[in-house]
């Protein structure tokens, strides 16, 4: 190692630990500020707290039917078979859109469920939450047909053609 690289070295730590780091803790470095006594006849005056009183679980009433389960289930029922019998699978989302057209465009972030069909034939368990009353199911084709689409619900959640 050369002399001006070991010099500089030497230096360049010399000047860190002289620029300390400060994080004392003594009291001695502390900055104070004054800060402007207000005279007594402002003219305010001091409105008094109220405390709203504590309340805890057994203050709360429910109603005997109130469901605290924020999910649904829903058993769907695919049959295709009377229009084609070629592999396909379904996919079910809980987030579309209707365009003018009255085709579907799902948005293929809340996909909750897909599977295979056999034969055409097939059925998936889902379990969404509540929120949602309607759910968009599509059937695709691997020949590369246009997806077959059904909005389905809890009531009506059976796709038959």
């Amino acid at each position: 190692m050369n002399t001006f690289t070991k010099t500089t070295s030497i230096l360049a730590v010399l000047m860190l630990t002289a620029c300390g780091g400060g994080g004392s803790d003594s009291s001695s470095g502390a900055a104070h500020v004054d800060e402007p006594v207000a005279s007594g006849d402002s003219g305010v005056t001091e409105e008094a707290s109220v405390q709203a009183p504590l309340r805890s679980m057994q203050d709360l009433s429910v109603p005997d039917d109130f469901d605290y389960n924020p999910t649904q289930s829903v058993e769907v029922l695919v049959d295709i078979s009377g229009i084609s019998t070629q592999r396909a699978y379904i996919s079910v989302y809980s987030e579309f859109q209707e365009s003018v057209d009255g085709t579907f465009t799902p948005d293929y972030a809340y996909r909750i469920a897909n599977g295979a069909l056999d034969s055409g034939k097939g059925e998936i368990n889902i379990t969404y939450a509540q929120e949602y009353t309607s759910l968009l199911a599509e059937i695709w084709f691997y020949d590369g047909t246009e997806p077959m689409q059904r909005v389905i619900s809890r009531e009506n959640s059976e796709i038959n053609y």
